[in-house]
């Protein structure tokens, strides 16, 4: 494939233009130096080594992964100053966690229990070192984290064990990422993190500890987080490749979201023409993620890509215009996190020529 025009490439596929994803990464984090701010990227959206190497060369200070077996991945391929953002609790998922320390025993774990530290502070043990940890703050999803009520007790149980050492606190509100209105996602976001930073200097005043680590922020709120003094790193992943859905929610007049490209677009073909109000195309919901949101097509003007339950493997796109069959369909996808974990691979252009393929090498691993 390399040295072939992206045009020629077999479709539903997945390319990255190099030079969008650098330009991407490099203004991240231009604009976390200017603030004070780490980054430590979440590599839950692209799922690929090679990208985590870029954003470390580029300055990130580590990774964010989700899975347990996605950091062992990572760690294999000596990735380092991992932070796991999801509880680690069942007895496989420890098991994976002890190979990651083995390889990588700087790596950071989130914790919301009591119940939780006790498991923690066990392997630790067997191990025989000092597990990092972050307390992990629920951000009002109800999904994982500890209320703002017990988060303080668990701080110091962490601080107090033997085996675990407490490095700070990460409160990330995925739910205000797309809040469409700039003023409406600066104030939720603003009055969270604030409170959690009350909570961090509480944490570091009852511990005599200094400069604990307030993990979070994401593509949506990054430039408003980073305006908060506690915030010491944010944790965006999705601004790597962009897709519509953070395409559509307004920035600052200041930050507008024109400096960060669609470096990931999908390419789909024409595979039947027989009707004058439509075509239809290879890439279904197998290909292509379902959201709300509908992919926004940027090869072809005045033409929509609709859902309406055309299958798994097929899509319908109408509008003026329609292409004839074998054409290429080039579109900015709704989500891109759920749908890079439905391909294998990243084809990677330069002035539309292919120069390399990358792996998606997180992609399925689930546990």
């Amino acid at each position: 494939m390399i040295g072939k025009h992206k045009l020629e490439l077999d479709t539903p596929c997945l390319v990255i233009d190099k030079s969008k994803l650098i330009n991407n990464i490099e203004m991240m984090q231009k604009f976390a130096v200017s603030k004070s701010k780490h980054v430590r990227p979440h590599a839950k959206t692209h799922k690929c080594v090679e990208i985590c190497q870029l954003q470390l060369d580029a300055g990130s200070i580590g990774i964010s992964i989700t899975k347990p077996v996605e950091a062992y991945e990572l760690a294999k391929a000596k990735i380092r100053h991992l932070l796991i953002t999801s509880p680690i609790v069942t007895k496989h998922k420890l098991a994976t966690l002890a190979k990651i320390l083995k390889l990588a025993p700087e790596t950071m774990i989130v914790v919301d229990s009591k119940a939780n530290l006790a498991q923690l502070d066990e392997l630790g043990n067997e191990l025989n070192l000092s597990i990092n940890l972050l307390v992990d703050i629920d951000a009002g999803i109800g999904r994982t984290g500890a209320s703002f009520d017990t988060a303080f007790d668990l701080a110091i149980a962490v601080h107090q064990h033997n085996q675990t050492t407490l490095k700070g606190i990460q409160c990330y509100a995925g739910h205000f990422q797309h809040i469409l209105g700039h003023d409406e996602r600066q104030q939720a976001s603003a009055a969270l993190l604030n409170k959690a930073g009350k909570l961090k200097q509480d944490i570091e005043q009852a511990t005599g500890l200094i400069n604990l680590i307030q993990s979070g922020s994401g593509t949506g709120t990054y430039e408003i987080d980073s305006d908060i003094t506690s915030v010491t790193e944010i944790q965006p992943g999705s601004y790597t490749v962009m897709d519509k859905e953070y395409f559509d929610i307004e920035y600052s007049v200041s930050n507008s979201a024109g400096h960060f490209q669609p470096a990931m677009t999908l390419l789909t073909s024409v595979i039947s023409a027989n009707h004058s109000t439509h075509v239809t195309v290879d890439a279904g919901t197998k290909a292509l993620y379902k959201e709300a949101t509908h992919p926004q097509i940027i090869s072809h003007e005045n033409l929509n890509y609709e859902w309406h339950y055309f299958g798994d493997e097929h899509g319908k796109v109408s509008g003026d215009s329609l292409p004839s069959v074998g054409a290429v369909i080039e579109m900015i996808v709704p989500h891109c996190d759920p749908t890079i974990n439905l391909h294998d691979k990243f084809y990677v252009v330069e002035d539309d020529i292919v120069v390399a393929v990358w792996d998606i090498a997180l992609r399925g691993k689930l546990a």
